[in-house]
């Protein structure tokens, strides 16, 4: 399968393939919706800080209690003291005034307002450390074993750690248990007191099926992005953490989600269109694909990898050609691993066998 945006991996592979504790903030998973299949991941066990994704656990308590009948979208929540006091992001709510529930859930995934964290949390459990508590609780009920809520909003405290697999799990627990609301994450803007609030999910608006979901920032996490997209009827939910810029990680998550989503034979509508084109130009010959299992700034790099790849799976290169091919990245030379002369069902096949391994591969046509 042709997929030339798999040759910017290489970017993605120094911003996030390092695994000494310098970088072990980094991480990021692409879960298939349908299965919870994992089709990508790295350090997705590494604990890390939530920031603003903690606001996803808020809202689906927030919803909880409305399907329960506990709230409704018109109740009017209370704000104390201490909620008008949180840093911003926020609303700049005064303290005694109120909001309604139906603002609350815009302000949160729009404006990620903090001060609408805790007035969420007051109004359910009386404070916000007993609703940290119940979050903590959630938590558990859905399966994420790595994680411990402090707050509602996602603001610096130590104790409060995830993990790129938990966020994966919340988010299809999200997603799943509460499929209309869910929908509200795709819009791109709310009003509230006179004044427009735009989101802060850049991706959602230029990537192809996107439909959420929340973004994530504070200096010791980095740049974080939970994120769901679907295309041919196929959801996959990306997170990733620990992005230098929002941009950066942006475009990172978006060669993932692009690899896996072509990996599944799934293209978006640049490349159906590519497609239609050269099978009307050029027939694809039978053992014309190619592995790549690895991308590298020096050609010796490239030439261990493969010796590497070949000795420690010769049921997957037997009789197959290693080459190390030169490509362009930015305007920079890299020196890419490959082994050639594969059918489509073997390069897919052994990818797979390796991603099984925890080696990175991907196929070219």
């Amino acid at each position: 399968m042709s997929f030339p945006r798999s040759i910017l991996i290489p970017i993605l592979v120094i911003f996030i393939l390092a695994s000494s504790a310098t970088y072990a903030k980094k991480a990021a998973i692409v879960i298939d919706f349908d299965t919870k299949e994992v089709l990508f991941e790295v350090n997705a066990n590494t604990k890390n800080y939530p920031a603003s994704l903690t606001k996803i656990m808020t809202l689906y308590i927030l919803f909880d209690q409305i399907d329960k009948g506990l709230l409704t979208d018109e109740t009017k929540l209370k704000v104390s003291k201490i909620a008008s006091s949180r840093s911003p992001s926020k609303l700049y709510l005064e303290a005694g005034s109120f909001i309604k529930v139906e603002d609350a859930i815009m302000a949160l995934i729009i404006k990620s307002a903090n001060d609408v964290a805790t007035v969420v949390a007051e109004n359910i459990s009386g404070t916000e450390k007993e609703f940290a508590k119940l979050m903590t609780k959630y938590a558990r009920n859905l399966g994420m074993a790595n994680t411990t809520f402090k707050n509602a909003s996602g603001l610096p405290n130590r104790a409060q750690l995830t993990t790129a697999r938990d966020i994966a799990i919340l988010s299809h627990a999200l997603i799943s248990d509460f499929p209309k609301e869910y929908k509200l994450f795709s819009k791109q803007k709310f009003t509230y007191n006179g004044k427009t609030y735009k989101t802060h999910n850049k991706l959602m608006l230029s990537y192809e099926g996107a439909d959420g979901i929340k973004t994530g920032y504070i200096r010791a996490s980095g740049f974080q992005l939970a994120f769901s997209a679907v295309r041919n009827n196929k959801r996959l939910v990306g997170v990733i953490f620990g992005g230098d810029t929002g941009k950066q990680r942006d475009r990172s998550l978006k060669i993932i989600m692009d690899k896996e989503f072509a990996e599944l034979g799934i293209k978006n509508a640049k490349e159906k269109k590519s497609t239609i084109v050269k099978k009307e130009t050029k027939k694809t010959k039978t053992n014309s694909y190619s592995i790549v299992v690895g991308t590298f700034k020096y050609r010796n790099n490239a030439e261990k990898q493969l010796k590497l790849i070949k000795s420690k799976y010769p049921k997957t290169t037997t009789d197959k050609k290693a080459n190390i091919v030169l490509i362009k990245v930015s305007g920079k030379q890299l020196y890419e691993s490959r082994f050639d002369n594969f059918s489509k069902k073997e390069a897919y096949s052994a990818c797979k066998r390796l991603k099984q391994y925890n080696r990175d591969c991907f196929v070219r046509l």
